[in-house]
């Protein structure tokens, strides 16, 4: 499966951190080996929200220079000719591929979670021009490796992520609690409606724009929408890259706990995403 995190909104969407969120804990409920790849640079990039691993991350550094760990390293083998990606009739490319998935990655959770820095040594354009001759292969070799791809998805006109909504099994619209926005988005981009399910970040109940209006004026039935509510804590985690630590700490939290309506509704959105995903690989393996 493969699974965009994206939004038509300009900054403040909540892409990043709620991708980090739903993946650390869909590996904590699942038993699904799943990886996390980003297709641009930005402030807060995924490497950031899990900063506080990059202790261990650092300890292999004298390694880097022979791995090469993340987004280059990958672009630069399968730019080889050496790995086979004419497919068969299960569009599957060569087993040998995946290796390299693995071989550029940074576990994050023991053989559950994985994550592929982006290049540090490029310039946003020429990474997004290399990306974009490589992205396809990518995607089918993660999708070897993995049972899942995320993917935090750029909506700045980059080149590969046009391609990455196009192939992915689901994208994950992550919307704010702005009008304006959300109708943005219905106005514009009806064509991938169908494989799309919402996440409101930052959720406040509390706002004349609550779920339940959101739901009925752009027609989204229940199954297909979720909430990331603000918790100050989950912030600070992200602004600290604790976000594992917090998850773990929290994950089974008992009703009396700060953070209980928090990890309740981040459970309801990960069933929410990981439900459609699998409806939705099952309608097409049918075709």
């Amino acid at each position: 499966m493969k699974i965009a995190f994206w939004s038509s909104a300009k900054g403040g969407s909540g892409v990043t951190s709620n991708l980090a969120c739903i993946s650390i804990a869909s590996a904590m409920e699942y038993s699904y080996r799943s990886i996390l790849i980003e297709n641009h640079y930005q402030k807060n990039k995924l490497e950031n929200v899990l900063m506080y691993h990059r202790a261990s991350f650092m300890e292999r550094e004298e390694n880097y220079q022979f791995r090469h760990i993340g987004m280059d390293y990958i672009i630069n083998q399968f730019s080889t000719g050496k790995y086979d990606f004419k497919y068969d009739n299960s569009r599957k490319p060569d087993q040998d591929s995946s290796q390299v998935i693995k071989e550029a990655s940074l576990e994050i959770l023991d053989n559950s979670l994985y994550y592929i820095p982006a290049s540090y040594e490029l310039n946003q354009e020429t990474f997004d021009y290399n990306l974009y001759g490589n992205i396809k292969h990518i995607l089918d070799a993660s999708e070897i490796f993995a049972d899942i791809t995320y993917i935090d998805t750029s909506n700045k006109n980059n080149l590969s992520s046009k391609i990455i909504l196009e192939e992915v099994d689901l994208v994950v619209v992550n919307l704010i609690q702005n009008s304006f926005m959300i109708q943005y988005f219905f106005d514009n981009y009806s064509s991938i409606l169908n494989k799309c399910v919402f996440l409101i970040s930052s959720y406040n109940k509390n706002s004349s724009l609550n779920l339940k209006k959101i739901s009925k004026t752009h027609s989204i039935s229940k199954p297909h929408i979720a909430v990331i509510p603000y918790n100050i804590e989950y912030q600070e985690a992200v602004s600290q890259g604790t976000v594992v630590e917090f998850l773990s700490r929290n994950y089974t939290c008992k009703r009396k706990s700060p953070n209980y309506s928090f990890i309740r509704d981040v459970k309801k959105a990960v069933a929410m995403i990981m439900d459609n995903a699998v409806s939705i690989s099952q309608k097409e393996e049918s075709l």
